[in-house]
């Protein structure tokens, strides 16, 4: 499996292919950010209402 996963990765990075698996796994965890400060600001504007 180590052999497997260390020729992948070298077919990855000759091809240039690895920076778009780089930018994909960014974007994916900015829109996790993203939603989860949007959570976030939902959840105090609710918990402003309920303190009134």
């Amino acid at each position: 499996m180590d052999q497997f996963t260390t020729s992948l990765t070298e077919a990855l990075r000759q091809d240039g292919k690895i920076w778009v698996v780089i930018v994909v796994i960014a974007i994916v965890l900015l829109g996790w950010l993203y939603y989860l400060l949007r959570i976030g600001n939902r959840v105090r504007k609710v918990k402003q209402r309920l303190d009134l």
